[in-house]
């Protein structure tokens, strides 16, 4: 397995006329998750920071854009869902045995990073594809061999890591958290018994490995120290 973080300085994004026709709109757009996919693109939950005196609508004018749904709005920019059709962004979402991993940013200061992940040859198949369309300026390689150290994740499918990614990124588990799983599946477009299932399945996964390492370090106590915390119980 290979784990790959291509990276673009916003100099080099400007040599891309579709990017720079985005830039021009936006000051940063982060694709959250991938929702759905079709024939007609992919679905993407997006928050945009707009550039000033351009509309959310203006979106929808560019020729691998529109608008579905727009959500809320805050400092940090405008929440959507999107429908993506720009080829690149269907192959890194289609192409087999890689993994194109959310959260990704285009940023009209820092420029843009995709973290991808998948089985090797896929990936240099992917990188050689982007070295041709849009060069990046670094690519950082890794590459994975056995386990990973902890696994928390390594059970989950793309739908629960994207829902529970963005549960927590809506302050759900905050502990004064006013978002609720009902106003979290409208905002996804999904039932709330579907949401409600992904993030039961992903929690109680996660619980487990938790537990696990916690009955893993227990065990390598010395005995003292085992002795010190059952007196403390």
């Amino acid at each position: 397995m290979r784990k790959v973080a291509i990276r673009w300085n916003i100099n080099s994004l400007h040599g891309s006329d579709e990017i720079s026709q985005i830039l021009d709109l936006v000051e940063s757009i982060e694709i959250l998750g991938h929702l759905s996919i079709s024939n007609s693109g992919i679905t993407q939950l997006a928050e945009i920071k707009l550039c000033e005196n351009t509309k959310i609508e203006d979106i929808s004018n560019l020729s691998y854009f529109q608008i579905i749904n727009k959500y809320e709005e805050d400092d940090d920019g405008i929440l959507v869902s999107l429908l993506c059709t720009h080829p690149l962004a269907i192959l890194g979402v289609e192409m087999s045995n890689i993994h194109l991993q959310t959260p990704y940013k285009l940023c009209s200061q820092s420029g843009m990073e995709l973290r991808i992940s998948g089985i090797s040859e896929s990936v240099r198949n992917f990188v050689a594809l982007i070295r041709k369309i849009l060069p990046p300026d670094k690519i950082s390689v890794q590459s994975v061999k056995g386990n990973f150290d902890n696994g928390w994740t390594d059970e989950l499918t793309e739908r629960q890591k994207e829902t529970l990614s963005y549960a927590a990124y809506r302050g759900y588990y905050n502990l004064d958290s006013k978002t609720t799983l009902k106003k979290l599946a409208d905002e996804l477009g999904m039932a709330r018994s579907t949401l409600g299932e992904h993030i039961q399945r992903a929690e109680l996964v996660i619980l487990r490995k938790a537990t696990e390492d916690l009955n893993l370090q227990k065990d390598n106590l010395n005995p003292n120290t085992q002795r010190t915390m059952a007196d403390g119980i």
